[in-house]
């Protein structure tokens, strides 16, 4: 370890932190380097080359690649058409909805992305161009997208875990009401948002004696039933968890086809009569936020479909198809000549959820102050980190009044897996780049965030 920081009683709070990480589990593998911006020099440092588990330190990664590439105002089109011939009110053909793969588009992130407000926009355009029903049906066109092939089974079907579609819905995501009686009683799904039809869900998941959520969904594209397992809290009459949506692009159509109904305009599924017509009729085209705010919601929020969305889209871009490996490409080029990549990063998604990306914290550290020396956009990518103590995924840590707000980054956790990297400030001035992983650890997170907490806060305060 580098001892660049003099205060002694700042080296005994971080010895007695390893000391307690060992301690309470031996197996715990701790990674640790802080160095300063400006110069590069290292204040502080411990198994800083070891590659790790880093969870969605990942998306730290993913959103400075896609900020230097796409730039902050970057965004999505999805367009809408009338697709045939309007005669007498009536669209004798179909609605055809291009989509870009605007991972936004019915967010609840943003105010201008919410299904109402897209729906209502469509509904107005069909108005303003005439259209009082349609004798077709609701076409979307997209790219197609595999699974990530490292995700985890658990996962895939829970919301955290909602794969990227070519469409993409209301953050991939639903949410189903469940209902509980007496221990040990199979619960049952009382209702669920958005309506997902043809897919089904059963439930499995029982009544156990706690009072957390441990439900989990299991399902993917091509089953048409999917399933809860696990557990919720006894005699609860409105339980509600969330899941992945087995096809956000149906669970779309849906709501379109009761929302224009409900104002007046059938959709009549019957093949349209001027099937042969190509006469294309702008609707309407609607614009995604732009990307600096998409990555502050992924940096604040650890919103893993956004990132993942990310990623495939400069696979796309760049590569010419959206899937993982080229995404991946694009990153691993971009930085093979700024920083040490390849002795320091193996990633294979954007979000971090899969377990087989790998990085030191060497790496990261690295790449943190190449992004506040070089980017030209470095003040969009600040800006989108979390501050310690008061936003965000960090809003619950870092807490100590002296040092609140003096800490911006990112957190990620996943089972045995917890960490921290960005940038703090001492109160000395001293601004440095920061990057602290756990791994392998099986005492509650919450001590290990506690000792983390205890290392940073020290560092701040050092003066």
């Amino acid at each position: 370890m580098k001892k660049s920081l003099p205060t002694l009683l700042f080296f005994f709070i971080l010895t007695n932190c390893y000391a307690q990480f060992q301690t309470e589990d031996k197996g715990t593998i701790v990674t640790l380097k802080v160095a300063e911006v400006s110069t590069g020099e290292i204040l502080l440092s411990q198994h800083e080359e070891l590659r790790l588990t880093p969870a969605s330190l990942t998306k730290i990664i993913t959103t400075a690649t896609a900020l230097e590439l796409l730039g902050p105002e970057f965004t999505y089109s999805t367009k809408f058409y009338a697709l045939g011939k309007i005669k007498k009110g009536k669209l004798l053909g179909n609605l055809l909805i291009k989509s870009s793969g605007d991972p936004t588009l019915g967010s609840k992130y943003f105010e201008q992305t919410k299904p109402e407000i897209i729906y209502n926009s469509l509904a107005n355009a069909l108005n303003m161009a005439g259209i009082k029903s349609i004798d077709g049906t609701v076409v979307i066109e997209s790219d197609k997208i595999n699974y990530s092939a490292p995700r985890l089974w658990e996962d895939m079907g829970n919301y955290y875990g909602a794969s990227p579609q070519g469409f993409n819905w209301r953050d991939n995501t639903a949410v189903l009401t469940l209902r509980s009686a007496e221990i040990g009683s199979t619960a049952t799904l009382v209702s669920l948002e958005p309506h997902i039809a043809p897919y089904t869900v059963r439930c499995l998941a029982v009544a156990g004696s706690h009072n957390k959520d441990s439900a989990y969904v299991y399902g993917l594209k091509n089953l048409p039933e999917w399933w809860i397992e696990g557990s919720i809290p006894p005699h609860r009459h409105k339980f509600r968890i969330k899941s992945a949506l087995p096809d956000p692009a149906q669970a779309f159509k849906n709501g379109l086809e009761d929302f224009l109904r409900n104002r007046g305009i059938n959709i009549s599924h019957n093949p349209p009569l001027h099937a042969a017509s190509t006469e294309q009729i702008t609707l309407f085209t609607h614009q995604s936020p732009p990307l600096s705010g998409i990555i502050k919601t992924i940096n604040q929020q650890s919103h893993n479909l956004f990132a993942d969305q990310l990623l495939l889209t400069l696979g796309k871009l760049f590569k010419g198809t959206p899937s993982w490996d080229n995404g991946n490409q694009v990153v691993r080029e971009f930085w093979l000549n700024k920083i040490s990549f390849e002795d320091n990063f193996r990633l294979r998604d954007g979000s971090g959820l899969t377990p087989k990306n790998l990085i030191s914290a060497s790496g990261m550290v690295e790449l943190l102050i190449w992004m506040e020396q070089n980017s030209k956009n470095f003040a969009f990518y600040a800006q989108s980190l979390a501050k310690g103590g008061e936003t965000g995924t960090l809003r619950t840590t870092f807490k100590n009044p002296a040092i609140k707000g003096k800490l911006i980054g990112k957190s990620g956790s996943m089972e045995g897996v917890l960490g921290y990297c960005g940038y703090l400030t001492t109160l000395s001035g001293k601004k440095t780049a920061f990057c602290i992983l756990t791994n392998n650890y099986i005492v509650p997170t919450k001590q290990i965030r506690e000792k983390i907490d205890q290392i940073m806060t020290g560092l701040i305060l050092e003066k």
